[in-house]
């Protein structure tokens, strides 16, 4: 239990591998940051208080989409999870694991679905260090 830094990187068929440009005037929310793209895919990284009842790693809610954990089980230092989201653009399933190491984790998960009537299929890959107890 306590705060990580959780660096998350997502790759989908046909992404973009550069930074999309805001529109002219557009401005971003403060704090938010636009996730970097490059050749392994969409990276972004995020601090969230992880409790021992949720030991997998959810980016802050950025929209419409809502997500639910299906299934969670728990061996020793490793979790493995199904969740599904659902949002105006659609509906995804996946799957994943990660791997608690003392003050390190890593996971990967496995998504697919219909996004704007589109079939799609995402992997991410997660990376995590342990901060310190969460901040109230």
């Amino acid at each position: 239990e306590g705060e990580w830094e959780y660096t998350t990187t997502m790759k989908m068929p046909g992404m973009p591998t550069q930074q999309p440009q805001l529109p002219p005037g557009a401005k971003l929310p403060p704090g938010m940051k636009l996730p970097s793209f490059g050749p392994e895919g969409m990276t972004r990284s995020y601090r969230e208080c992880t409790t021992e009842k949720d030991l997998v790693p959810q980016p802050p809610d950025e929209g419409p989409q809502k997500c639910e954990t299906t299934r969670f089980d728990r061996k020793g230092n490793t979790v493995h999870w199904s969740m599904r989201c659902s949002g105006p653009d659609g509906e995804m399933s996946g799957e994943g694991s990660a791997t608690y190491s003392g003050s390190t984790m890593s996971a990967e998960m496995r998504a697919k679905g219909m996004h704007a009537g589109r079939p799609v299929e995402m992997t991410h890959k997660t990376t995590g260090r342990y901060l310190g107890p969460c901040k109230s």
